[in-house]
């Protein structure tokens, strides 16, 4: 019986080795897929975190300021004269459409009807910037509050709110100058001691505690039109006296001047956006206002309300941010909360 010598064939067909790279290429696809979704889902989960922190933060901010608040301006004559003679020179231009709330004294936070609309997009307010006690050299001493104005608004940012994207919009936070309370400067009857006080005030001199603030120029009457003779006068630094209008370096008309040198939107560098009306029903934008998408807008993702009578005023702050990371789904927070504020 003859035997054959042919060497024994070993290794894989090409049919089997097309098999096994297909069958490989999915496995590998398959955990690259999931690898990345995986990745994915954690940044979508770390844009999240981050929007409600931000937005967390900017309403705190806000909260925490109008602790010290004296006042409230509404959508009326006193908060629209105040708010035009607000120097914003400089600053970031506000939406066309800026409204401030209604102050409705007794009504509580609900949302608006046609024809009952309460709902703003801004926020303006008096707050207290610090008392200032001062003994004059005739024994007497006199204390003294002084304000700053607040405003929050909106400006339009890369283009501004367009359909289909839920960003656009940047928040801004304007403070003013010093303004001296008026009622404590008038309530000072002799005019040598009144004088003395004011040039204090303007030299921004050591007051009765050795503490220095800043210097301040503009005595304000709280209540009161701009337009009224009196409501804005302006210290006369040679002698101490009251000028009903704007003394040089000034001019007129009346302007309350910023206390910043350069203002910016409050989410500029932090990549992140007040949501525009043409977020996802799921943001949260008008929650409170009635939408409309005329010219720039109103309300967007920021809505303030005012109600309560003056002893126990409520101010609904409701901020909607998303960031502006357009890889994957649209990340953003929804934050609302209510203030007790002094409206004096």
């Amino acid at each position: 019986m003859a035997i054959s010598t042919r060497p024994l064939q070993a290794g894989f067909s090409l049919l089997e080795l097309a098999v096994a790279s297909s069958l490989l290429g999915m496995m590998v696809f398959a955990v690259s897929t999931l690898a990345l979704s995986g990745s994915d889902a954690q940044e979508y989960a770390r844009r999240l975190t981050r929007a409600t922190e931000i937005t967390q933060d900017l309403v705190d901010d806000m909260r925490l300021e109008m602790v010290s608040c004296v006042r409230v301006f509404g959508n009326d004559a006193e908060g629209n004269a105040n708010l035009a003679v607000l120097d914003l020179t400089g600053a970031p231009a506000p939406i066309a459409l800026r409204r401030l709330p209604t102050v409705s004294a007794n009504e509580t936070i609900r949302k608006d009807t046609a024809g009952a609309e309460i709902t703003g997009n801004s926020l303006f307010f008096t707050k207290l910037a610090w008392s200032d006690r001062f003994v004059c050299t005739s024994g007497r001493d006199y204390m003294v509050d002084v304000y700053r104005w607040v405003h929050y608004y909106l400006t339009p940012e890369d283009g501004g709110p367009q359909a289909g994207s839920p960003i656009g919009l940047n928040l801004v936070r304007v403070t003013t100058e010093p303004l001296i309370d008026a009622s404590g400067i008038d309530r000072i009857v002799d005019p040598d001691d009144r004088a003395e006080v004011l040039l204090h005030l303007w030299n921004a001199t050591p007051d009765a505690s050795g503490q220095t603030h800043t210097p301040s120029e503009v005595v304000w009457r709280r209540g009161a039109l701009p337009s009224v003779a009196g409501t804005l006068r302006h210290i006369d630094s040679a002698d101490g006296t009251l000028s009903d209008t704007p003394l040089t370096p000034r001019t007129a008309p009346w302007r309350v001047r910023r206390s910043e040198q350069n203002v910016s939107g409050l989410l500029s560098y932090r990549h992140h956006s007040v949501a525009s009306n043409f977020a996802r029903p799921s943001f949260g934008v008008g929650r409170f206002s009635m939408i409309s998408n005329t010219g720039t807008g109103f309300p967007h993702g920021f809505e303030v309300q005012v109600v309560g009578p003056s002893a126990a005023r409520q101010v609904l702050l409701h901020l909607v941010v998303s960031s502006t990371i357009r890889r994957g789904p649209w990340a953003w927070s929804d934050v609302q909360v209510t203030v007790d504020a002094r409206d004096l």
